[in-house]
């Protein structure tokens, strides 16, 4: 299930809650995808403080402080933890319900390594070492926008990593104590980086890709990924959508998230799982539209997919592909946008597509 705390953030963000609670901070202003202030942590003379209007999170680009909205109060306002978390709680409307200062401390040092270490993956995609996966991703016909959208990275492998993160002044022992959990030491042959991030926008885990591989071995996890089980991929991005697309994977869910088109979750190559489900039904989805490819596999997974929406009361159509292409960045990348577009506009309904694909 979606922690408590996760619920508080989003239906926070979804209320633009940081103008409340940062608003009053001098030289604040809309900027962007987020919101600029003068930072209150140091001298400031121009704004240097970035607020995400996406995530409850912070930063200043001048003294480098970072942290969550929680954080933000026991600093600036010297409140409590069980003080800061009531405040949010009555905002809310939500009680957070085994969430303690230890749990916090844990899920706060995740993503701000995290962060820093995908800043470090983003850069070094554009550097000499990232060349090949770049390269790919343009042959993929990628654009630019469309890669610095996604946020990908390039990942150099765990001592490059470990190197850097000491570098930017993360001690060895804290590193060592909560990398050990954290990182998956195995996967030094995922060159492409993927940020998952969980339904209030917080980082919580990396995939990698190996370009050289294709399907579903191509993939895995450079993080832990456990506390990511119920989240539907961008589902932090289609919060408060009435209908979105349900697609199998990830780069399928970033190609259409930067269309921009229709909002977009993926749910994995396994299939709809019922906490993803319960993640959808939470956050307001009436109708999806299911599109996970056309491989035996495949359409057995949208079946399952059919029966489970339904049964929730939840709409459900179905984005038919041919046989000759193998998902649907694979269908939009070899045709025009246009194309993609008119298949979208006329999804086929789910009780007809069950009758013509028995199984």
């Amino acid at each position: 299930m979606l922690t408590d705390i996760e619920r508080i953030y989003s239906s926070l963000l979804d209320k633009h809650y940081p103008e409340k609670l940062f608003g009053d901070l001098e030289g604040f202003e809309k900027k962007d995808s987020g919101y600029i202030a003068r930072c209150p942590f140091h001298e400031d003379v121009h704004p240097t403080l970035v607020i995400y209007d996406d995530r409850p999170e912070y930063f200043c680009f001048a003294c480098s402080a970072r942290g969550d909205w929680l954080k933000y109060m026991q600093l600036k306002d010297g409140m409590s933890f069980h003080d800061a978390l009531d405040k949010l709680t009555n905002a809310s409307g939500i009680r957070a319900r085994a969430y303690d200062k230890t749990r916090w401390a844990t899920d706060l040092s995740r993503t701000v390594i995290l962060e820093q270490a995908l800043g470090f993956f983003n850069a070094q995609l554009y550097a000499r070492p990232g060349e090949e996966v770049l390269h790919y991703l343009y042959k993929r016909r990628y654009t630019m926008s469309e890669v610095e959208g996604s946020s990908f990275g390039y990942y150099p492998g765990y001592l490059p990593l470990r190197d850097y993160l000491i570098s930017q002044g993360f001690s060895s022992e804290e590193l060592d104590e909560t990398l050990k959990s954290l990182w998956n030491t195995d996967a030094e042959n995922c060159g492409l980086v993927i940020p998952y991030r969980d339904s209030s926008g917080r980082l919580m885990g990396l995939y990698g890709k190996d370009i050289a591989l294709s399907g579903e071995n191509a993939y895995s996890p450079l993080t832990d990924m456990s506390v990511l089980e119920d989240v539907p991929f961008l589902m932090y991005r289609s919060r408060g959508a009435e209908e979105l697309i349900v697609v199998a994977g990830l780069l399928d869910a970033l190609l259409i998230d930067r269309i921009a088109i229709k909002p977009v979750v993926a749910i994995g190559k396994s299939g709809l799982t019922t906490h993803q489900l319960d993640a959808l039904s939470m956050y307001g989805i009436r109708h999806c539209i299911v599109c996970l490819g056309s491989s035996a596999q495949q359409i057995k997974a949208t079946h399952d997919a059919i029966a489970s929406i339904s049964a929730r009361g939840i709409g459900v159509s179905v984005l038919p592909l041919e046989d000759s292409y193998s998902d649907i960045d694979e269908f939009i990348r070899l045709n025009d946008l246009n194309l993609f577009r008119k298949l979208l506009a006329h999804p086929q309904d789910a009780k007809a597509w069950v009758e013509e694909n028995r199984i």
